[in-house]
This record gives structure tokens, C-alpha cells and sequence, in this order.
């Protein structure tokens, strides 16, 4: 099973995708906005279309993708509406071919890496890169998207990690909803 995730982002979209434990693909996709004062619904529509395009050709093949939820509570949320629109453009051409969506929260996320929720982006960097020797982590955007994709791959019974991770760190699934299909495949 090919498992894939992204951490969106209207500068640097992290994506990771595992084609087998020893297997972790890493890339970013980037994109820089417009000149103040230059900034039209075009130019905004142009961006994201071009992020989200970039975004669903590295994830192509994937039998399941893990992204990172929105974080409207989160400080420095400029271009909320934007952000918000590129994550329905990826997860809407996603259900549209079929392949399954598992949403990973922030909070969680941080909780897989390090155990607490509320951990800082350069803890989760450190740790990320530390226990997904497989993966090129060199960057916060790639250090999470590989997290959320390890997340989806553990509960898919198909870990990436050499170790089980501390129980405080497994906590962070059990709030994870995986899609039903991918539930019913893996009870039978």
C-alpha cells in the first residue's frame, strides 16, 4: 500500500509518500505570492492551482493520503480563506478519484512526534528527523508531512518506525478517523 502525506501550505507544502518502511519520499512545493498591491482573485486562483496541481502529481498512485487539518485557531493565520481553498482543492480531487482522505490534526500531529500536543515546530523537526532516518527531513513542512504519513501508515498496520513508538505517542491516534473503506479492508 502506497501512503502519502501532506502538510499544505501556500509557501511550502510538504509532502512525503512511503512506498515501504525503508522507502520515504520527500519533496516540497513552493510558491511565492504576489507583489503587494498586485494580488487579484486570478492571480490567487492561478496560485493555487498550480500549488494543488503540484501537490496531487507527487501524490499520484497513492492508496491513501494524510493531510494536515486546517488550524484556524492558530496564531499567524493570514490568508485563512486561501489556505482553507487549496485544502478543499487537494481533498476534492482526491475524493474525486476515489483515493481515501484521513485528516491528522495539528495537535496530533505533535503528540506522534513528541508525546505532547502542544509541542514546538522545532522539537517535532528534531524528533521527526530522528526516528525517519528513511526520509530526507529538512524542513518543518517535510519533517510533518512524513509524521502524518507514518500516523495513516500505523494505522494501517503498516509502520514505518524500527521501534513502537511510547504509549504517549500512540495516544495521538485515537482521536485519527480512517476512512471506512480502509477500516473494513483492514478487518478482514
Amino acid at each position: 500500500m502506497i501512503i502519502a502525506g501532506i502538510d499544505p501550505s501556500l509557501t511550502s507544502t510538504g509532502v512525503a509518500v512511503i512506498r515501504s518502511p525503508e522507502r520515504v519520499a520527500t519533496a516540497t512545493v513552493t510558491s511565492k505570492p504576489p507583489a503587494p498591491g498586485t494580488e487579484t482573485v486570478r492571480t490567487r486562483f492561478e496560485r493555487m492551482e498550480q500549488l494543488a496541481t503540484g501537490i496531487l502529481d507527487l501524490v499520484d498512485g497513492a492508496d491513501v493520503v494524510g493531510i494536515e487539518s486546517p488550524a484556524y485557531g492558530m496564531q499567524n493565520a493570514g490568508k485563512v480563506h486561501d489556505r482553507s481553498g487549496l485544502w478543499w482543492w487537494i481533498v476534492g480531487q482526491l475524493e474525486a478519484l476515489g483515493v481515501p482522505v484521513v485528516e491528522i490534526s495539528p495537535p496530533s500531529r505533535m503528540m506522534y512526534a513528541t508525546g505532547k500536543g502542544n509541542a514546538g515546530k522545532d522539537l517535532v523537526l528534531v524528533t521527526a528527523a530522528a526516528t525517519y532516518k528513511q526520509a530526507a527531513i529538512t524542513g518543518n513542512d517535510i519533517a510533518d508531512a512524513v509524521l502524518i504519513a507514518a500516523m495513516v501508515s500505523r494505522l494501517a498496520d503498516q509502520p514505518i518506525e524500527l521501534r513502537r513508538p511510547a504509549q504517549s505517542k500512540l495516544k495521538a491516534l485515537a482521536k485519527v478517523q480512517m476512512p471506512q473503506v480502509l477500516v473494513t479492508t483492514r478487518s478482514t
